[in-house]
């Protein structure tokens, strides 16, 4: 099957970046962005910019009078998940592949529930340092995608390959699509909720060995409950973990830092409030996102 149309629902600096990208590198590709009702005039009366260009993004609403997309991209953040997919149930057809590009490792899951999960692709996305002020985002660097189908699906691995060449967007097939999810995962749960807690940039954790050893120890709790629950993961790939964060641009800034300096409700839940469960299923005592959930919980409590 081939990729042309392509739905995202999200517009976050997820959503912006990668839509401006594929409407400037594969204009072959129609490209709709999925909002509900009460969104939608506001949006259609929005400017939308990506790196100082205004973007010219297309809306589309939950009753889905345009069709089925070939591909639905879902950018939402975590607490807006279970909204999202119904807003893009009309959008979403019996061939229509489906990305998850959200944080965390149950996202799939969430949709999975509506839909046939053989058209889930696994997937997460990983180097990118997209910053969104307003309606603007900057980033020097899309990172990759990695991707993976749990049902063994090769077909859709290979139209979502050949979608991807086309918009020029680089990528890697997983076969353990699960542990790639845990290590980013594990990558969020130190350097997002560290910085966040710190209100800082990148450069904070390039430069400052207190800031590092923070964000090891956020991690350390993550590994110790991934390898519990049987996944393939070793320090190396914490390593790797730390290696990424150091390449990425000094003032960049994570998303839940951005949240936490805009006033709006974090992922903690899906962060630490998901490790601290997972703790208790496989008796793993996580002290240091047990902190870091009762700190943002309070920090969001006063508003």
């Amino acid at each position: 099957m081939e990729i042309k149309k392509v739905s995202i629902v999200g517009c976050g600096a997820l959503g912006i970046m990668y839509g401006s990208h594929i409407q400037k590198s594969f204009p072959e590709a129609s490209l709709q962005f999925i909002v509900g009702n009460d969104r939608m005039e506001r949006y259609r009366n929005t400017k939308f910019y990506a790196n100082g260009e205004e973007q010219a993004f297309d809306f589309a609403g939950p009753d889905g009078s345009g069709g089925c997309s070939d591909l639905v991209i879902f950018t939402v953040k975590y607490n807006d998940l279970d909204a999202a997919v119904s807003e893009a149930k009309n959008h979403i057809g019996k061939n229509t592949l489906i990305l998850s590009f959200l944080n965390g490792i149950s996202s799939e899951e969430t949709i999975g529930r509506t839909y046939d999960t053989s058209k889930i692709i696994h997937s997460m996305v990983a180097g990118m340092d997209a910053t969104k002020t307003g309606y603007s985002v900057r980033f020097s660097g899309l990172g990759y995608v990695a991707f993976g189908s749990m049902t063994n699906n090769l077909e859709a691995e290979k139209s979502l390959a050949e979608f991807l060449d086309k918009a020029k967007i680089r990528y890697e097939i997983h076969k353990d699509i699960m542990k790639t999810i845990w290590w980013k995962y594990i990558l969020n749960i130190g350097i997002n909720q560290t910085s966040a807690i710190l209100r800082s940039t990148y450069e904070l954790f390039q430069t400052s060995a207190y800031a590092e050893k923070l964000m090891r120890m956020a991690m350390a709790e993550a590994y110790e409950v991934a390898r519990k629950a049987g996944i393939n993961l070793n320090e190396d790939d914490i390593e790797d973990c730390v290696k990424i964060m150091k390449t990425l641009s000094p003032e960049g800034k994570t998303s839940m830092c951005q949240d936490i300096e805009a006033g709006r409700a974090t992922e903690v839940d899906m962060f630490a409030g998901t490790l601290i469960e997972l703790g208790k299923k496989y008796g793993v005592h996580v002290p240091i996102n047990t902190f870091l959930y009762n700190a943002f919980k309070a920090l969001e409590s006063r508003g």
